[in-house]
Formats: C-alpha cells, structure tokens, sequence
C-alpha cells in the first residue's frame, strides 16, 4: 500500500461540529482510538466563524482510523451529534478565473488533452481522405429505390 493510500485510509472526516469546538477537544475526544498524526480544522476566510464545521483527522494506522470511526459516529461532542466517515480524496479543482497561466500550462490538463504525433498524422490522413471524398460520385446513372435486376 502506497504512503498516499494510507494516508487516505487513516484519515477520517468529522462533520457536525459546534463551533466552539477546537483541535485540542477534538484531540481529547478521538486520542483513546490511536496515535493521532495530525488535525485540520478549516477556516473560511469570509467568515467570522472559528471553523466551516468539519474537520479532517489523520491517525497513525488505518485501524485506528476504524475505531474511531465505529465509536464516534453519531456520538455527541458539546451537544451536537458528530457524523465520522472515512475521508474521501480530495477532488482537483481548477479554477479558471485565479488562474494566473494558461489552461494548457497545467500539466494535468495536458497530460489529459495532448494529442500525440502519431494521432495528429491520423487526423490529417482522414481529413485529406474526406476531401477528396464524394458521396455522389459515380451516382449519375443510378436511380433511387429498389434494384429492379
């Protein structure tokens, strides 16, 4: 299993928080289930909020990850009750309006939209092909319907 599958399996996310809620309540709260790596409680910035709400919690072990997800799911922290999953990956968002360099700039995009050599002398082949190409070519003769031989 890679560092970054692990990673994922350890991490859990925590929805339902109140926002007194801090990172030191929530290491207090999920501590008896594992060794805890790291806690992400994140801020919006056009909030006078603490918090959005939720929180990413990362243990040692995905086991412990599990645990804490079997025990603290629908529990309740300072009187809200608390939803644990999994986390999922986080999804690559672009955002073509803070984009300071072109869309073709990013590798990401390229590595999905690049068309190699090979494929843009196939496309030109079928291009010079479908030129040259007449469908009524040779229909001069011929007469709509059934064949009557």
């Amino acid at each position: 299993m890679s560092v970054q599958e692990t990673k994922l399996k350890s991490t859990i996310y925590i929805s339902g928080l109140d926002m007194s809620v801090t990172t030191d309540a929530l290491h207090y709260a999920f501590i008896p289930f594992g060794d805890i790596v790291d806690i992400q409680l994140p801020k919006d910035d056009k909030s006078n909020e603490p918090h959005r709400g939720f929180a990413l919690l990362e243990f040692e072990t995905p086991l412990d990850a599990e645990a804490a997800i079997d025990n603290m799911n629908q529990a309740q922290l300072n009187g809200r009750t608390l939803k644990v999953t999994l986390s999922k990956p986080q999804k690559e968002r672009f955002d073509i309006q803070k984009a300071k360099v072109a869309v073709w700039d990013s590798e990401s995009w390229m590595q999905e939209h690049v068309v190699d050599e090979s494929d843009r002398r196939a496309i030109e082949e079928s291009k010079a092909v479908a030129e040259g190409f007449d469908a009524m070519q040779n229909l001069e003769n011929e007469t709509a319907g059934p064949n009557e031989s």
